[in-house]
Order: C-alpha cells, then structure tokens, then sequence
C-alpha cells in the first residue's frame, strides 16, 4: 500500500504541481488560437472567448465551493477538480464543432474553480509564519511556469502532430496527477476540519450571509479588493504585450511573443526570490515598493521610449515581470493574514473570486480601450491600476488591519 505523506514539503510539492497543471490548462486554447480557428472557421473573438468561458465558473463557483473544501477537506475537493477540468481538456481534443470546444472550456473552469480555495486550505494546514512565505511562492511559482509551459507544450504538440492529440495527451496528465495526488496526500486539511469548532454543514446553509459577512469586513475586502486590482493588471499585461509589441513599435508576432516570454519567466524568477524575502521583510511595504515600481516600468513601456529596440524592450518587460513576481508571495501573506482561520476554503474562494473577477473583466476593458484609442493608452491604464493595488495596501497598513494572524 502507498504511504500518504503529510510532511511540510511535500504537500506543498504535491499542491504546487497541482497548481502548474491547473494554469497549463488555462491556457490550452491559446497556442492553439491559429489552428483552431482554420479548423472551424470561427473569429479571433469567438476564440477568445475560450478563455473568458473558463473564468467565468471559476468568478461564480470559487466561494461557494470554499464552503465546500471546509466541509468535506481540501484533498477530495481538489482531486475532484483536477479530474473534471482535464477531462474538458481531453474531451476538447474530441470536439467536431466550435461550441463543443465552447462548453468544454465552461467545463474546464467549472473544475478550475476548487484550486485556489483547496490549495491555499491545503497550505495553510502545514505551513506558519516561518516558512509560509517560501510555501506561497513554491505555489505561485508552479502556477506561472505552467503559464510559461503551456505555448511550448501545448503549441509544440499541437503543431508537430495536430491540435487534437495536444489536448487529449495534456489533458491524460492530469487524470495520472490526480491519481497520484490521491494516493500520496494525508488528507491534512480534513484532520484540522475535524478538530476545529466550525460547523461543515453552515457553509452552505448559510452562503449568501456569510459572503454579506465578509463584505462587511475591512481586511477581508481590501484583500478581495487588491486580488481584483493586481489580476486585472497581470491579465492586462498577459493578454496585450504582444499587441503593444506590434501595433507601437512595430516588431514581428515572433519578436512580439518574445517579449511576452521574457516577461513570464522573470515572474516566475521573482517569485523565487520573493518567498524568501515574503518571510524576512514586512510584507505589505514590499507589495507596495513592487507595484511601485511594475507601474512605473508600464508607464516607461507606454511613453514609446523603447523606440531604442528589441533590448531594451526586453529588459523593459522582464524588469516589469520580476517586480511583479516579488510581490507576489507577499500577497498571498497578506491574504492569509485576514483570512478566518477556521474557514481558510472561504475565505481564499472570497479572496479568488476578486482574481477571476479581473481576470474576466481586464481584457473586455482594455481591448475595448485599444480599438477606442491605443494599445499605449491599455498600458498606461495597466499602469494606474497596479497605482490603486498599492493604494489599497496602504489603506491596510495604515488601518491596521493586520487580519487575525
């Protein structure tokens, strides 16, 4: 029989790859966007909204199915999810017509909707204010190299053998993961369900009054607030990087996601290097130094003053990632400080749903200001937003509301 583990390190491990599974699957359809769209003959809008119909599920579902992880454990809640969501991504690679691809990707965020409120219950379980930083930026770097991965995976299969094989070989990894998740995991979150003093069944029962409850409650809502604010500048940047590269200063699509690649990977460096830091520095004045700085970089990256080429353009875009990235971990320490050490699933669905609530709105807004206007003036917009997340930091730091931990 396998051992189930329940040391530190490995459930952080074994959520981390969880997580990089869970962000190869939100951009399956991308790589494939040129393809795809030959093959059913289908708008670049229709193909965008791929992604937006996987985000969707995860803005309605994520608190709710919090209530769910903190009555029956995180373990059960995620292998569920991991489960449904790479079998929309096998069942995509089976699809004859376009809405069939469509409803796949609903289902996809349907099974999306239990990572972000299952893992940080998972985390939360083995970690303390000791380690937590380097166990939050384990989790958020596995979910950014699933970003990085998934153009080089996806794509690379895709284009060597066809789109559908791609997404039924991703899609088969998931099902082993999930298997091996299963049989490998102690079930660390239900054992502190168990001897906490929650009550499972009032999750449900009492839904919309305990999201009326979180609301009402300053460091709950400036943590939704800023989860909101910084996923709609990390979305903005995702979706129109390789925009700005070509319709401002003219560089190739090749060139274009270079620069796009660049920007990923040195947020996934910065997200290393910002566990640690997370740990030894106030976390909340790092936040704000970042996002400081990240807004200045996009604002520089707007002006048209990368007229001076593909280097500096790069350099530009990486340094931008990398702030982004060290503030990530930190985020997630504040988070965790506000959240309700008793209900870690619903607190973390409240705080997501913020997430998937920029995610799905970024790019309607800025795409619509960038056929108004610019792709410059999506930028410089990009910019004021990550300004309002520091704003709203330094409303928690100067009002203390420091959370529960």
């Amino acid at each position: 029989m396998i051992g189930r583990r329940d040391d530190a390190a490995y459930v952080v491990g074994a959520v981390s790859g969880a997580h990089f599974l869970s962000h190869v699957y939100l951009l399956a359809y991308p790589p494939l966007f040129p393809v795809l769209g030959s093959e059913f003959d289908v708008t670049t809008a229709q193909l965008g909204l791929l992604v937006t119909a996987i985000y969707v599920p995860t803005l309605l579902l994520q608190f709710p199915l919090g209530g769910v992880v903190d009555s029956v454990g995180a373990k059960r809640v995620l292998v569920a999810g991991l489960v449904v969501t790479s079998l929309a991504i096998t069942l995509s690679g089976l699809a004859t017509a376009y809405w069939m691809v469509l409803a796949c990707a609903l289902l996809s965020g349907v099974g999306q909707s239990v990572f972000h409120p299952a893992d940080y219950a998972l985390l939360d379980s083995v970690v303390d204010s000791s380690n937590e930083g380097l166990a939050f930026s384990s989790h958020t770097f596995g979910g950014f190299a699933g970003f990085a991965a998934a153009p080089v995976v996806v794509g690379g299969v895709g284009i060597a053998y066809g789109w559908q094989l791609a997404l039924v070989a991703v899609g088969g990894v998931g099902f082993a993961y999930a298997a091996a998740f299963a049989l490998t995991t102690a079930p660390v979150h239900a054992r502190r369900i168990r001897t906490s003093d929650a009550d499972p069944s009032a999750s449900t029962a009492a839904l919309l009054a305990e999201i009326r409850s979180f609301v009402r409650q300053l460091d709950l809502l400036l943590v939704f607030a800023f989860y909101l604010l910084s996923m709609m500048a990390i979305v903005g940047l995702q979706s129109f990087t390789t925009v700005l590269a070509v319709d401002a200063y003219g560089f190739d699509d090749a060139t274009a996601n270079t620069l796009l690649t660049a920007h990923l990977a040195s947020t996934a460096v910065g997200i290393v290097a910002g566990g640690p830091l997370a740990n030894r520095l106030p976390f909340r004045r790092l936040m704000i130094a970042a996002f400081l700085a990240a807004a200045g970089g996009v604002w520089l990256v707007a002006s048209g003053l990368l007229d001076a080429g593909f280097a500096a353009s790069v350099l530009l875009f990486s340094l931008i990632g990398l702030l982004i990235g060290l503030a990530l971990p930190s985020r997630d320490r504040f988070a965790n400080a506000a959240a309700d050490p008793n209900a870690t699933g619903k607190s973390f669905g409240f705080f997501f749903t913020g997430l998937s609530l920029g995610a799905v709105v970024s790019p309607v807004l800025l795409g619509a200001l960038i056929d108004a206007r610019s792709a410059a003036a999506a930028f410089l917009l990009i910019g004021a937003i990550l300004l309002a997340a520091v704003a709203i930091v330094v409303v928690a730091l100067l009002s203390g509301s420091d959370g529960r931990r």
